[in-house]
């Protein structure tokens, strides 16, 4: 009977023992922090959508003093120098005019009594400086809406690149307080994600009918690029 029993013994043994062998084949310890990094730039690209809108007795009469008129105002767009890729068609829309109260409400029963033609584009101005002159010379050439401008940067790897490493460093910076504090520390460097961590919102202005002003003032003002990354690290004991 005792070799049966020493069998038995030898087996639960082995049994307890599995558990902490496997646990070799997880892997090192790992620390992980994420950090962010910004990198502020001067726009140098305005990007605004203008257009115009008509009415007409008909569909017809309405789109055809509307393509007059928004073919003086691209004659102007590209006269101010902006050229011919920087200027693209965002939207054109008929829409039925329908005939109203004194009170502003549709009569009944609905009576359309025109039509009203939207023709816009959007334009890429590549020198801010001449945005607010541009702007003055289109609504001089018939534009009638400006929907919205915002500002972009035509080069932004530099500053990106800047924001990453600064992404990095922060995550590094916070890594090596946390083992401080734990007790542990940082062996080497396993994994390393980035992302862009996203824009802020832009400086738009609403939509706006325009009429003949001096000086449309256009303003970049600064944008923050921002990106973020997450550092893994092997630890080790102190």
């Amino acid at each position: 009977m005792r070799p049966i029993k020493l069998a038995a013994a030898a087996a639960l043994a082995l049994a307890f023992a599995l558990p902490a062998w496997a646990d070799t084949t997880q892997g090192p310890p790992t620390l992980a922090a994420s950090g962010q990094g910004t990198a502020h730039v001067i726009p140098d690209i305005a990007i605004v959508t203008l257009g115009v809108t008509t009415r007409g007795d008909t569909a017809a009469k309405a789109l055809t003093a509307n393509s007059t008129d928004l073919t003086a105002a691209i004659a102007a767009i590209e006269g101010a120098g902006v050229a011919e890729k920087d200027i693209g068609t965002s939207g054109l829309n008929i829409y039925p005019v329908y005939a109203q109260n004194a009170d502003g409400s549709q009569t009944q029963p609905a009576k359309i009594v025109g039509y009203e033609v939207s023709n816009q584009v959007t334009v890429t101005i590549r020198d801010i400086s001449k945005a607010g002159d541009l702007l003055d010379k289109v609504v001089a050439a018939g534009a009638n809406q400006v929907n919205g401008i915002s500002f972009d940067v035509a080069d932004n790897k530099a500053p990106a690149d800047a924001a990453l490493k600064d992404a990095i460093a922060d995550a590094r910076h916070k890594a090596e307080i946390m083992a401080d504090a734990a007790g542990v520390k940082l062996v080497r460097i396993l994994s390393v994600t980035s992302g862009e961590a996203g824009q802020p919102p832009r400086p738009v202005f609403a939509a706006m009918a325009l009429k003949a002003a001096p000086s449309v003032p256009v303003m970049a003002g600064e944008q923050a690029l921002n990106a973020n990354a997450t550092v893994i690290w092997e630890i080790a004991p102190q």
